[in-house]
């Protein structure tokens, strides 16, 4: 299917109301694997390309231009479909410190870089002021993580995968000397020695022989979209599954989330104790799809009824849930369809200034083109009477 075949609007289940709108009915982009804003004008969006290439576009529909604001696909390598420029942030303060933060990868040797980037007074980010911050080295081509973000605390956070392959051979994800299958906390205004970063003193992990100090959480296998939740600072990701078992979990200080160990709540190869490692707020299998994509928790206004849910779904079954508290006591949360016809493969979600949910999607898992679309209620936008009556 390609993507001139998709409908205006991808629309969401009649009894909730609510449905993806394409943001513009002119514009589509090469692989986009996220969308962000930068903390100064809520009205220009970045888009960023797998192959290399950050665009800045308006959020006006009839909007035509996507220009370019950062190019770097001379030093992206993309042998493995989940190589590529992964993730971008803004700095905090990026009015009085206009900066960004990248996380790419390179080969020879094959590594995961994060790096900064200045943006220069014309509005660009200048591929020429690029500082080398943090190089991991890569085994694979696969489980490279992926989401650069800021925390509450001003501190730079970033999933990283246990580097590939199967069954986690090399133990990575329970091996606190490597930054292999973490999450990692790390305060780039100001650094120690020879490093371009400082680590917070209390970070968990600090000290402890046989550690490295940048570790905030770890026993992650490919964590695919982190987020924090607007209101309550909650560090939310997604953890990709390796054949039976996709995952979302709240990420706290210090926590092990228990791969190789287990996948989700279950124990992983030959049955091992899994005390220490720390449960996921909620899993789904394999009938249910194949590779989750992390989103939002919403908070914006819009939709007041979907208000406080986290917003997910799955990249190759293109199904899409909001995650709601459950009442039974086993189960912490239930989740609830949110039906799109035809199905879309999210790669990334975003979030609005105000708190509404964006989506990057494809036709397919194989498309090379996609769309960026809008979590809308109905009645709001040009579709609003295509109703999917699909259950």
């Amino acid at each position: 299917m390609f993507i001139s075949q998709l409908v205006t609007a991808l629309i969401i289940s009649t009894s909730q109301n609510i449905y993806f709108e394409e943001v513009h009915k002119n514009l589509t982009f090469d692989e986009p694997v996220q969308a962000l804003f930068d903390g100064v004008d809520g009205n220009q969006l970045y888009i960023v390309e797998k192959q290399g290439v950050v665009r800045s576009v308006t959020l006006e529909k009839t909007e035509t231009n996507k220009p370019i604001f950062l190019n770097i696909k001379d030093r992206v390598d993309v042998g493995h479909s989940e190589e590529g420029l992964l993730s971008i942030a803004f700095h905090p303060e990026y009015k009085t410190t206009p900066k960004i933060f990248v996380w790419y990868t390179a080969h020879s040797p094959r590594r995961c870089v994060l790096s900064s980037f200045v943006t220069n007074d014309n509005g660009t980010a200048d591929p020429d002021t690029e500082e080398k911050i943090l190089e991991v080295l890569q085994p694979w081509g696969n489980h490279n993580g992926g989401t650069v973000i800021f925390g509450p605390d001003g501190y730079l956070y970033l999933g990283v995968g246990d580097g590939g392959g199967s069954n986690d051979t090399k133990n990575n994800g329970q091996n606190k000397n490597t930054l292999l299958g973490t999450i990692l906390r790390i305060d780039i205004d100001s650094n120690e020695g020879d490093s371009a970063y400082s680590i917070p003193k209390d970070n968990p992990f600090v000290g402890e022989s046989g550690s490295r100090g940048e570790i905030w959480a770890y026993g992650m296998r490919n964590p695919w979209r982190m987020s924090f939740d607007k209101s309550t600072g909650k560090l939310w990701a997604a953890d990709v599954g390796q054949n039976k078992w996709e995952e979302i979990d709240i990420i706290e200080k210090g926590k092990n989330y228990g791969w190789n160990i287990r996948e989700g709540k279950h124990s992983f190869g030959q049955p091992q104790s899994k005390e220490g490692t720390t449960n996921p707020i909620f899993e789904y299998g394999r009938k249910q799809g194949g590779s989750i994509t992390g989103g939002y928790v919403y908070r914006g206004k819009k939709i007041p009824k979907i208000h406080g849910q986290y917003i997910f779904s799955d990249y190759l079954s293109g199904r899409v849930w909001r995650l709601v508290e459950s009442p039974k006591e086993d189960a912490k949360y239930k989740s609830i369809k949110i039906l799109t016809r035809p199905p879309i493969s999210i790669s990334s979600f975003g979030e609005t200034p105000s708190g509404e949910i964006l989506a990057c999607g494809f036709a397919s898992p194989y498309s090379t083109k996609g769309k960026i679309y809008l979590l809308v209620p109905a009645g709001s936008g040009d579709s609003s009477s295509n109703t999917d009556k699909t259950r």
